[in-house]
């Protein structure tokens, strides 16, 4: 029997901060790779219409992750992510905000925070971000921009894609 999972939605104005919980019933392997390697990450980052295309992704301490969310109508939205903090499979730590399609930040909202947290536990893996903002206005002009609609939408793909993937895997043949 399925878990039932987790979401979980706090904004803390006080605080500037975004707290999303998310649990998928995979193992840590694959949700850690869905959210590090291009050619998983690609296929849920991005809201339907919208489709993700990423650039390059260099994920390391130091390296960076370039892409764009574009729509139906062919606009794009350029963004980049800044990794800090690396550490397999447990956690990770950068920045992000918008930027042109060179990669020079834009002041469309100012950078974002982020620490994403991963743990395991009987085949349920868990992961916590905490998206840090520079000032509340930046955290209310995120909001308005429908982040929590759309970031659910995306993590709602993402499930359905572990979903998938799981019937792809190759089963043990047990015939005698």
């Amino acid at each position: 029997m399925n878990k039932p999972a987790l979401f979980n939605f706090y904004v803390r104005k006080e605080d500037r901060t975004i707290t999303v919980e998310r649990a998928f019933n995979a193992p840590l392997d694959a949700v850690w790779a869905a959210f590090t390697e291009a050619d998983i990450l690609c296929k849920w980052w991005a809201p339907k219409p919208y489709v993700c295309v990423i650039q390059s992704l260099d994920f390391r301490e130091g390296g960076r992750w370039l892409y764009y969310m574009e729509g139906p109508q062919g606009d794009r939205h350029h963004c980049f992510f800044d990794y800090e903090t690396v550490r397999p499979k447990t956690y990770y730590m950068g920045h992000d905000g918008f930027c042109d399609e060179r990669g020079n930040a834009t002041d469309m909202i100012p950078s974002t925070k982020w620490e994403n947290r991963f743990s395991e536990e009987e085949g349920i893996t868990v992961v916590r971000m905490l998206l840090t903002y520079e000032s509340e206005l930046a955290l209310e002009k995120t909001i308005e921009m429908g982040f929590k609609e759309g970031f659910t939408m995306g993590l709602e793909q993402l499930e359905e894609l572990l979903a998938a993937s799981k019937h792809d895997r190759p089963r043990p043949n047990h015939n005698p």
